[in-house]
């Protein structure tokens, strides 16, 4: 870690963290746990965005193990997790599931940001037995007949020669705003070595995966209660479509604005973001 990270990010990534494994449909799906021995504590769940993996909790997480037992998972196909054959939408709700189960915290309280924010309100419409509550962090959802923004869908590269070069080719999708130290702590985590060199932590087959299933009417099934909150400088959800998500939801509050935050909210305003969460869990 570079010496310019502050003492609240060194602190945080220094806790202690330990790794699991559930099945979810034969697939074996990793997750990571803060403090899984506090088991009177009620359960709490990050759930990351689209390629990302559970390590990008590991500087927000920790600010939570005072009151909840902490968790994060890696999606199939991401980070830790065995990849799968194919890749349909379903099978991720199945992956919260099967975390939640083996965690022992079913029905438990969720914070999902963007692709992980959307499948978490899919759970809410079809799984309610798995989320007793749930926070979605600048998630795209459809309200009508819009197609989702599209980004640059960058072809697979080869395999990098050494980690420092895997590293310095790391790029956020959409890009903004990112602290070199914390940048180069996420792109670390996001490589593996292999025999043929350094690759990213995801399976290749997940940038063919299709649009997110879903529609309005998938929302106004949702019974739990849900906290939407809004990245003001999103590059994903406008304003405008923040308001329409939370307003379709009928136990809905929000949308709550981070204010200067891009789509990586926690990226560019951790303790902004720590801040919002305590309040909506207070």
């Amino acid at each position: 870690m570079t010496s310019t990270a502050p003492e609240w990010f060194e602190w945080a990534v220094s806790r202690p963290r330990a790794s699991h494994f559930a099945d979810a449909d034969g697939t074996r799906i990793h997750y990571a746990s803060w403090n899984a021995g506090d088991t009177a504590k009620p359960g709490l769940l990050f759930l990351h965005g689209f390629l990302g993996h559970s390590h990008w909790w590991d500087f927000i997480a920790p600010f939570f193990t005072d009151r909840f037992r902490v968790y994060a998972l890696d999606f199939s196909g991401m980070g830790e997790s065995d990849a799968r054959a194919e890749y349909a939408h379903g099978c991720f709700l199945s992956d919260i599931a099967a975390v939640m189960r083996h965690a022992g915290i079913a029905p438990g309280i969720a914070v999902g940001h963007s692709f992980g924010g959307s499948r978490l309100l899919q759970a809410c419409a079809l799984q309610p037995e798995t989320i007793r509550r749930a926070i979605v962090l600048d998630s795209y959802f459809s309200v009508d007949e819009e197609a989702p923004p599209q980004h640059e869908r960058r072809p697979t590269p080869r395999p990098y020669p050494d980690e420092a070069t895997g590293i310095a080719r790391f790029r956020l999708l959409p890009e903004q705003d990112c602290p070199p130290w914390l940048s180069e702590y996420i792109a670390r985590h996001s490589l593996r070595q292999t025999d043929s060199g350094w690759t990213w932590r995801f399976d290749p087959l997940l940038r063919q995966l299709p649009p997110p299933e879903g529609n309005m009417r998938m929302l106004e099934r949702i019974a739990v209660p849900v906290d939407y909150v809004h990245a003001e400088c999103s590059a994903i959800v406008s304003a405008e479509r923040a308001r329409r998500i939370a307003a379709a939801i009928p136990n809905a509050r929000g949308p709550v604005t981070l204010v200067r935050a891009g789509h990586h909210l926690m990226l560019d305003q951790p303790l902004a973001l720590v801040a919002a969460l305590r309040a909506l869990l207070a």
